[in-house]
């Protein structure tokens, strides 16, 4: 029987990525723009996924309502309307489309820059009133000019290489990207006070956050160059909107363009209708036809994505870049096994874990540390484990977790082991990958073995004597479960023997508890990758 998924739309979005939701096989749409209220809240009790651009609030109150609430997506780059922190209690995941509007508002911000140095809203004005006074609306080349970006991102870095078009000299501000970043691209990486002292042009393309909240105040526009001008497309908050207003009546800043404010729309008496020099769009940066087609598209495919259960998707909540080639998929998949296998042949509940990397690189730490957290807990867990708050959980148990990368490969180009300790027992469990994509564990405990982590296995435990693995296959044989691998790793030093064996199907309590009964078998378990 196939299970339908609601996905409740409560904003204007485009058609073509409403076609893709009308067109998916066990999607029931419920497109409701403009939902508010107890309307709203009624709505969500049934959805699987919210869609939204800037009109819902997702709140604790709408997450309470929507107990089935799988993903929330935003339409859009920006996420100031959703709990994300609340969403990722309850393993909800939060899907944007970061890279939709990347180009639209790059645009934006060039047009709004040349504008400025060329007062082209007031000079428009000035001929439609039927003036022509050429002389009051004397511009300013961007030639020769130093343009200081702050925040070197998928839009700050795209405004710099336009700007060097111009013959712009580009400084960045952007403590979160590497000097080799910026020196590709021919920029200069210095520290926000020089970037203030040094710039005739300033731009702003960060998100709103704590730490960027009010950062352009009164004491930074001191510190810049007389007749500076500014630019703000990114998002209302960066500046402190009075400081900036007073700085353009005194002159001190020459000319300003904002896009966005703190709050939107602005009140009737808002200091900017009152300031010089000032030129105004309605948060129009990703309004183009090509920007909300592409957003409405990607976010759209990805929550179809997300309810099948891909977590590799463009969300804000996972702790990894959800984006990944098709290696580095099946390395987290592999990873998540690992651990899944680690936690259902250790004796009581974890304690301690973590993973050891050799050939891996660095950047996958993180998101594989979450997979084998993920793969750990899972099994144990009555509540949903995803990898939006498998670390949460983690942390909450008390689990003490740590990774470890070794610089030399060992026998394999790759290999990933997960560790895990109880009170009463430890174990290890290693993987690699053959041929990129080709998932087999290779190790567990001190045993060498190779197999594909697929089907329902058996994991069995026996002292090394003859006749074991007939025994095993006539059982098995009499009770119809048929055996696809049957795996043997021997240790002699200690006189035991361990058997993997993959089978078609799942197996009763019943022949579990048979096999252990045999006096050679000192361990038998169902492990299990569902």
């Amino acid at each position: 029987m196939t299970i339908t998924q609601r996905v409740l739309v409560t904003d204007t979005i485009a058609e073509s990525g409403l076609d893709i939701l009308r067109g998916a096989e066990s999607v029931e749409l419920e497109y409701r723009p403009g939902l508010a209220g107890s309307s709203l809240l009624e709505a969500v009790r049934e959805a699987d996924a919210l869609v939204t651009r800037s009109g819902t609030s997702v709140t604790k109150e709408l997450l309470d309502a929507g107990a089935k609430l799988r993903v929330v997506a935003r339409a859009g780059v920006g996420f100031d309307n959703v709990d994300v922190n609340e969403c990722t209690r309850r393993g909800v995941l939060v899907i944007n489309a970061p890279t939709a509007n990347i180009l639209s508002a790059t645009e934006h911000t060039m047009a709004m820059l040349l504008s400025l140095c060329r007062n082209i809203a007031a000079a428009d004005a000035s001929v439609r009133s039927g003036e022509w006074q050429r002389s009051r609306f004397m511009g300013r080349e961007l030639n020769g000019k130093t343009l200081g970006v702050i925040g070197f991102g998928r839009i700050g870095s795209r405004v710099a290489a336009r700007a060097k078009a111009f013959d712009v000299k580009v400084v960045a501000y952007d403590p979160y990207i590497p000097p080799s970043v910026a020196e590709r691209a021919g920029v200069d990486l210095v520290s926000l006070e020089r970037l203030i002292e040094e710039s005739d042009i300033i731009t702003v393309h960060t998100p709103l956050t704590d730490e960027t909240r009010g950062m352009i105040g009164t004491a930074e526009i001191a510190a810049m160059r007389d007749g500076v001008l500014l630019v703000n497309c990114a998002r209302g908050g960066i500046y402190q909107e009075a400081a900036l207003a007073a700085a353009l009546d005194t002159g001190k800043v020459a000319g300003a363009a904002v896009d966005v404010f703190e709050s939107e729309p602005p009140a009737a008496d808002h200091p900017f209708f009152r300031a010089k020099n000032l030129l105004l769009t309605p948060h129009i940066g990703a309004n183009t036809l090509e920007a909300q087609d592409r957003v409405a598209v990607q976010t759209c495919e990805m929550v179809l994505e997300a309810l099948a259960g891909s977590v590799f998707v463009s969300a804000v909540n996972l702790p990894f870049e959800g984006r990944v080639d098709e290696t580095t998929a099946a390395m987290i998949r592999l990873t998540e096994k690992l651990g899944k296998f680690a936690t259902q042949i250790l004796r009581g509940a974890p304690l301690k874990a973590g993973i050891e990397l050799w050939g891996i690189d660095e950047r996958n730490i993180r998101i594989l540390s979450v997979a084998a957290m993920k793969g750990l807990i899972e099994p144990h867990l009555s509540e949903a484990v995803n990898f939006v708050n498998a670390e949460t959980i983690v942390a909450s148990r008390g689990i003490e977790w740590s990774a470890t990368l070794h610089a030399t490969p060992l026998d394999y180009t790759n290999l990933i082991t997960v560790r895990a300790r109880s009170d009463e027992h430890e174990v290890s469990v290693s993987g690699t990958l053959f041929s990129e994509k080709n998932q087999r564990i290779v190790g567990i405990n001190d045993f060498r073995v190779e197999f594909r982590p697929v089907r329902n296995l058996i994991y069995m435990i026996n002292r090394d004597v003859p006749g074991v693995v007939g025994k095993v296959g006539t059982i098995l044989g009499d009770r119809e479960i048929n055996i696809a691998e049957y795996n043997l790793s021997r240790s002699q030093d200690r006189g035991v023997a361990m058997a993997i064996i993959s089978i078609d199907g799942t197996v009763d309590t019943e022949t579990l508890n048979f096999l252990r009964s045999f006096r050679e078998v000192e361990e038998v378990r169902l492990i299990t990758f569902e």
